[in-house]
């Protein structure tokens, strides 16, 4: 029993300190320039979403009760900017930011991660990056990795697919 449970032991440790890498090599982990500016340009785009919910919401719902609306638009602010980021995590592992970043969101395997996660991924990361722990705990992590996905088991890597296939 003991022998199992340093077994169990070992192999989480060497999770934590291993390298980001796919059986392809492709993928690396990303330096905390390359995740800070996707988290900037993260800001951006879920800013522009907001606006733009809020704007389509409030021009449907025009002069409904104030207090009606403002729960409406709040709901569908966080629903569709919720649903944008599920459905770029699921279907390519990368956002908007990401992308022009060269950063791919996977689970530990190197597949795309599933709905559930990516919807945990979105409540993780309103906490941690609306507070700045998140970005701040970057900054001190030596995996550059958030810690929403180290909680969840998620890897963010740095795509270098696109860099490999111009050499």
């Amino acid at each position: 029993y003991k022998r199992q449970i340093g077994h169990h032991i070992n192999t989480h440790i060497q999770k934590l300190f291993r390298m980001t890498q796919t059986q392809d090599n492709l993928m690396q982990r990303p330096t905390k320039g390359r995740q800070l500016g996707s988290l900037g340009y993260e800001c951006i785009t879920t800013v522009a979403l907001t606006f733009t919910i809020g704007f389509i919401t409030t021009a449907i719902l025009g002069g409904t009760n104030l207090t009606l609306l403002r729960f409406v638009v709040m709901a569908a602010i966080l629903l569709g900017v919720s649903a944008y980021y599920i459905l770029c995590w699921t279907i390519s592992g990368q956002s908007l930011a990401q992308k022009s970043w060269g950063l791919k969101l996977s689970n530990e395997a190197g597949a795309t991660i599933t709905a559930a996660t990516a919807s945990k991924r979105v409540i993780l990361s309103i906490a941690f990056n609306l507070t700045l722990i998140g970005p701040a705990l970057l900054l001190v992590a030596k995996d550059n990795q958030l810690p929403q996905d180290k909680i969840l088991g998620t890897l963010i890597a740095a795509d270098n697919k696109k860099r490999k296939e111009a050499l």
